[in-house]
């Protein structure tokens, strides 16, 4: 088994993603989730940074991501 962090073999990406660029990217959704907590259920507070992660992962800014899944909230599109 190679390690990680070896030339990689083709058709793979050029490198491992970087955990602390990976962790500075998600943080402020699970802040942002962190102070919903009370207010509503864990369920729906861990829903919603999920939902935001993903979306920045996919290339959303992160207020653009907050903007999208608080409009899947106001039309109670996940748990509460």
């Amino acid at each position: 088994m190679r390690p990680p962090y070896e030339v990689p073999g083709p058709g793979m990406p050029p490198m491992m993603p970087d955990y602390n660029r990976a962790i500075m990217q998600v943080m402020p959704a699970v802040r942002h989730s962190l102070r919903e907590a009370r207010p509503v259920s864990l369920k729906h507070a861990v829903t919603e940074a999920a939902l935001i992660a993903f979306l920045i992962g996919k290339g959303y800014e992160y207020y653009q991501a907050i903007r999208i899944v608080e409009s899947w909230e106001r039309h109670e599109s996940f748990p509460m």
